[in-house]
């Protein structure tokens, strides 16, 4: 039905009210205020939609549905004002029923979304869990303060026992730097790990030219190297601490004698991880314990010497005037006779046996002794003489060789002799049976204070026996072959003179003997 039938059919909804003024007033106040509210709230509504990024899609159409609602709620109480005048009653009433179909699926959608409503917190429980949240913060603020402290704490804790350990280990260090033996650590291949400055200091080497490496690879004498090598391989291979003497062959110091002690190094859960040593030189130790253990045997070679001197003096003597008179006769019969040369060696090596008796005797019953100035070259040269009687076979070759003849040294002349005569002899019978030999004897200066004296073969080598004697002053050289006697002898008199002997040996070279005198002062010369 059009607007004009509605006008001509029904009539205004105010002539049902009488046209009462006051009653008109209340239905017009009334359905304007609800009116003005219902478009209001729409507003809101948009508002709070608008500005509510966060709201789930269902949610925010449930809003707007409701704003749709509320809208067209107020327009229906506009209709009813308009209807007091003008009998709109059929568009009021498809106001109504859009109403009502907008207000049937506002109320189907809230009743679907009212379970999730229902799990909002109210705003009680909201700020019971905002104070809960709040206090659990505070809590939290607490104790991340108090970790703070506890984490500061710790660290200065760190820093301080990292301090500690610093200056433990510098102490430790500066301990083990201040002893005077050697302290060192080698791994289960015997690579060094670690080695104190005396140590250091004693190889003559820098950290880095021993750290990782074996005796074998920084030592110069190799078979001092490889007997330390086996003593260590020894402490792992029992599991047990060992004390033992160690010879080493110093460059520039000369043979060393070590008191050793070694045993198992072990980590922390008590695995072997190689070995840890401390080696003190007692070289002085065991010369000077050598030399008080040798007094008494010094006396007894001065009663020896006595009366060998005793008993051998007379026969020397009379061997000497009987060479003498066979000397007059072959002069006065046949003054070119072949004979006259051995004959007049014989006496001179006669007497020169009874002088060195003499001065044995004189040497170890500590009399006086001839010292002077002499020529080294010229005291080799007459000791040679003696001592290569007899190697003059076609299988052994000599050589003597003088960097110079003004080389002079302070000695005793028949006891320095008797050592070159004791170390040429041994080299003539170091000769092989069918082999041949070749003997080089050497003298020269060593640096700016020591003459040096050498005697080098190319025979069988020397003993271990014979390398102790050299290196252990007075070991005992019972059951000793050989050179055994002489050569402690010829240690006693270079080392009475200042000086010093060594050894080396090779089985396909042969063995060197030298040893060193002091150089005579320049006014002494």
């Amino acid at each position: 039905m059009g607007g004009f039938d509605q006008l001509q059919t029904f009539m205004p909804h105010g002539m049902c009210l009488l046209w009462k003024p006051e009653l008109m007033l209340l239905h017009i106040s009334s359905d304007a205020l609800i009116a003005a509210a219902y478009f209001v709230i729409p507003f809101g509504i948009a508002r709070f939609v608008r500005n509510r990024h966060d709201l789930d899609p269902s949610h925010r159409s449930a809003a707007l549905l409701f704003a749709a609602f509320i809208g067209l709620c107020g327009f229906t109480h506009v209709a009813a004002i308009v209807t007091l005048w003008y009998p709109f009653y059929v568009t009021e009433g498809w106001l109504k029923a859009a109403t009502a179909v907008v207000s049937v699926a506002t109320a189907g959608l809230v009743l679907s979304i009212i379970p999730q409503l229902l799990r909002l917190p109210s705003p009680k429980t909201l700020q019971l869990e905002i104070d809960q949240h709040r206090a659990t913060l505070a809590e939290l603020t607490a104790a991340r303060a108090e970790l703070a402290q506890r984490v500061t704490a710790t660290e200065d804790e760190l820093h301080q026992a990292e301090e500690n350990y610093a200056q433990a280990d510098n102490l430790l260090a500066a301990v083990i730097n201040a002893i005077p033996g050697l302290i060192y650590a080698k791994d289960l291949a015997g690579r060094v790990t670690m080695a104190n400055r005396t140590t250091l200091e004693f190889l003559g080497r820098p950290w880095e030219a021993v750290r990782g490496r074996t005796n074998l690879d920084f030592m110069d004498d190799k078979l001092g190297a490889a007997a330390i090598m086996d003593s260590d391989r020894r402490v792992l291979e029992l599991d047990r601490s060992e004390e033992l003497e160690e010879i080493v062959d110093h460059p520039r110091k000369g043979a060393r004698i070590f008191l050793s002690t070694k045993r198992p190094l072990r980590d922390t859960s008590g695995v072997v991880r190689g070995i840890v040593g401390m080696s003190f030189d007692i070289t002085e130790r065991k010369r000077i314990a050598a030399q008080i253990n040798q007094s008494s045997r010094v006396s007894a070679m001065g009663d020896m010497a006595s009366a060998l001197a005793h008993e051998l003096n007379q026969p020397l003597g009379a061997i000497s005037m009987y060479l003498e008179g066979v000397k007059i006769a072959l002069l006065r019969d046949t003054p070119e006779h072949s004979a006259l040369k051995p004959v007049e060696l014989a006496r001179e090596q006669s007497l020169r046996a009874g002088d060195i008796i003499r001065r044995l005797r004189a040497f170890v019953s500590g009399g006086d002794k001839v010292r002077r100035p002499e020529s080294v070259a010229d005291v080799v040269d007459d000791a040679c003489r003696l001592g290569l009687l007899g190697a003059g076979e076609t299988n052994i070759q000599t050589v003597i060789e003088h960097e110079s003849r003004d080389i002079r040294a302070v000695m005793d002349k028949i006891e320095i002799q008797q050592v070159v005569v004791n170390l040429v002899r041994n080299a003539v019978e170091s000769t092989p049976p069918h082999g041949r030999n070749k003997i080089t004897i050497r003298t020269g200066q060593d640096g700016q204070s020591n003459a040096f004296v050498a005697v080098e073969d190319e025979g069988g080598g020397f003993s271990e026996e014979t390398r102790a004697i050299l290196f252990e002053p007075f070991k005992s050289t019972k059951g000793t072959k050989g050179m055994g006697v002489g050569l402690s002898l010829c240690r006693t008199i270079v080392e009475s003179h200042g000086g010093s002997i060594r050894g080396e040996t090779n089985p396909q070279v042969g063995a060197t003997f030298s040893f060193l005198l002091p150089l005579a002062l320049q006014d002494e010369a």
